[in-house]
């Protein structure tokens, strides 16, 4: 079984003796990952540092090349291309996934605050019920509370201070006219 602890202490240890050389190869990897091809085989790089300094063996700010040697170069690219086309499709599917509940439950927390005694269950169901009953109004009054809460992110996100409560306004009136 792993040892959590001694493997946290012996890896804080292993970044301590070559911190200089980590922080040095870290920034490589990092900037040299902005030509896209290379960030596979700088993080192969990175990691063949880490997995030396694990061993036990001397790490070299050099170590962060180690993946453009032909070999690891395949590897690395076929790893990453297989690890991108999973994560994509996985990250698609969540997206519409959260997206789609996110519309079925929208009006699930307006109904509890103004229909005192109703359950989370029953408010859920007659959330679903008001996105069946009117599926366009309730796509539109989704897409307004998201634009206006993304306008307050991109504000330095200090500009949600202003739309969350018009949001949060916004789908009560929504919640008043569509329940009826």
């Amino acid at each position: 079984m792993l040892d959590y602890e001694l493997s946290l202490k012996n890896s804080w240890n292993v970044v301590k003796e070559n911190i200089v050389t980590f922080i040095v190869g870290l920034l490589i990897a990092v900037i040299g990952s902005i030509l896209i091809v290379t960030i596979a085989p700088l993080v192969y790089g990175f990691t063949s540092m880490a997995v030396k300094g694990a061993r036990g063996e001397a790490i070299e700010i050099g170590d962060v090349f180690e993946g453009f040697k032909k070999e690891n170069i395949i590897r690395s690219w076929t790893f990453m291309i297989i690890y991108l086309i999973i994560v994509g499709v996985l990250g698609q599917i969540a997206s519409i996934l959260s997206t789609i509940v996110g519309i079925l439950f929208m009006f699930t927390m307006p109904l509890l605050v103004i229909k005192e005694g109703l359950s989370g269950i029953e408010a859920i169901t007659e959330s679903v019920e008001i996105v069946k009953t009117a599926p366009v109004e309730s796509i539109i009054v989704y897409v307004i509370t998201l634009v206006l809460n993304m306008i307050g992110i991109f504000l330095l996100g200090i500009g949600v201070l202003i739309t969350a409560p018009i949001s949060a306004v916004f789908l009560a009136y929504a919640t008043f006219e569509m329940a009826e």
